[in-house]
């Protein structure tokens, strides 16, 4: 977590909520390790960069596998694209707003058990 230590204690809470919501709504294989990837970077630049080759290798699947991992993570509204560098890559950031629906259904639940 020193990534966000210089980030407002609301906006690491939003994180730190839209990175538990990942864990639990992509249920993919690598799936839950693409929104920390995305927001640790997003917390340093500005945006993250995906390299599937790179994290094909890390993880030890193929990169067509960590393509469809980062695709349904799109899918899902965890991250999203906001333009390309110089270069022609993707470049990502966190939709905070995920972790902040998850808070809220988990707020809700929790008041409905008391």
């Amino acid at each position: 977590m020193s990534k966000f230590v210089h980030l407002p204690e609301e906006t690491i809470e939003r994180v730190t909520d839209y990175i538990t919501a990942g864990a639990y709504r992509l249920r993919s294989r690598h799936g839950f390790r693409i929104p920390a990837i995305v927001a640790g970077d997003w917390a340093e630049q500005g945006y993250s960069i995906l390299k599937t080759n790179a994290l094909a290798r890390q993880y030890g699947v193929q990169r067509k596998t960590m393509w469809s991992t980062i695709k349904g993570c799109i899918d899902a509204g965890f991250i999203r694209e906001i333009g390309r560098t110089e270069d022609g890559r993707a470049m990502y950031v966190p939709c905070l707003e995920r972790g902040d629906e998850w808070h809220a259904a988990k707020t809700e639940r929790a008041n409905e058990a008391a």
